[in-house]
């Protein structure tokens, strides 16, 4: 039998092109990413850097030139968990393929990642053009799909993870360390550009003075991670647990902000409250992994993962034998 062979293999084939779709637009983004690197331009595409933008629209809070080398990490990750789905599409479990049984990210998951790169690259296009509210516009539309992406993870993970746990557990771990955690560095590391980018708006289109305007940034991102906290440790922490990444990312993108800004004579109120959050930030995360710590995630009982086996709706099941099923 083909790897796409059998019944319903239609449904198959869109998960493959749609993680196809997905990481050849991230290659794409990687060129345009490398083309827009201080020893690149000029070229066919952009007219000066990716640093030279941040420096000619300044913030007390514009990230150190340093941090765009954490977009390099955060999309290795991303291509490793695309990777791992495009494997899914060969591996095989009691029903069937992988990536469809349960489905846990449809073909839509994808498709959004691919629209995410598309809009990653034209963002890029429009700041050299020093088309600021466009880009800013778009900009925001980055932390929106993947928070929503993250939200379509959680919520399908935690719907079958009675049976995985006892028919496919690694499933369980692959999609939460690698694939959720990688969404949420690269949620956060975009909310941070988007914050920063409606600052510049703020500053250079409608007339808002420097440190107010980089106030409104810090206070954005701080209600953010209040909400995300609350949500993780005390109203979600079974979606939300196991999904450590976004600490780092935070203090990262803090410390961008606070390197960037710090002058030993010239100590701005907003570079203090940088460094304050950086601490908050830390206390939050050793929080977090003490309750992860302290919490015992119950397993399922043999009978009833039994009997959600029998219940479980599958999209794509080429290999399933149903003559082989239990009697009730």
């Amino acid at each position: 039998m083909t790897v796409f062979g059998g019944v319903n293999s239609n449904h198959l084939k869109k998960h493959a092109a749609s993680v196809i779709l997905a990481f050849i637009s991230q290659m794409i983004y990687d060129v345009f990413f490398i083309l827009s690197k201080e020893g690149n331009v000029p070229n066919a595409l952009f007219q000066t850097s990716t640093r030279n933008v941040s420096d000619t629209f300044y913030l007390e809070v514009t990230m150190d030139w340093w941090s765009e080398n954490c977009w390099i990490v955060i999309d290795l990750w991303s291509k490793a968990w695309l990777v791992h789905a495009a494997v899914s599409l060969y591996r095989r479990n009691a029903l069937g393929p992988e990536s469809c049984n349960p489905e846990i990210h449809p073909p839509m998951f994808h498709v959004i990642w691919t629209a995410t790169n598309a809009l990653r690259m034209y963002i890029m296009y429009l700041w050299d053009k020093h088309h600021i509210v466009g880009a800013v516009v778009l900009q925001w539309f980055l932390p929106v799909y993947s928070f929503y992406m993250l939200h379509m993870s959680y919520t399908r993970l935690n719907k079958h993870k009675a049976w995985l746990a006892i028919n496919n557990p690694d499933v369980i771990s692959w999609t939460r360390y690698l694939t959720q955690n990688g969404l949420a560095a690269f949620a956060w590391w975009s909310l941070f550009h988007a914050s920063v980018g409606l600052g510049v708006a703020l500053k250079y289109n409608s007339g808002v003075p420097d440190p107010v305007a980089s106030t409104i940034v810090l206070s954005i991102l701080s209600f953010c991670i209040v909400i995300w906290f609350i949500l993780q440790i005390f109203l979600l922490p079974v979606f939300m647990g196991h999904t450590f990444s976004i600490y780092g990312i935070l203090i990262l993108g803090l410390g961008a902000m606070f390197t960037n800004s710090y002058r030993v004579r010239d100590f701005s109120i907003n570079t203090a409250v940088c460094g304050v959050l950086m601490v908050l930030i830390t206390v939050m995360s050793f929080i977090h992994l003490i309750t992860s710590c302290l919490k015992t995630e119950r397993k399922p009982a043999a009978e009833s993962s039994m009997k959600f086996n029998f219940d479980l709706q599958t999209v794509c099941q080429p290999e399933v034998n149903l003559k082989h099923k239990l009697p009730n």
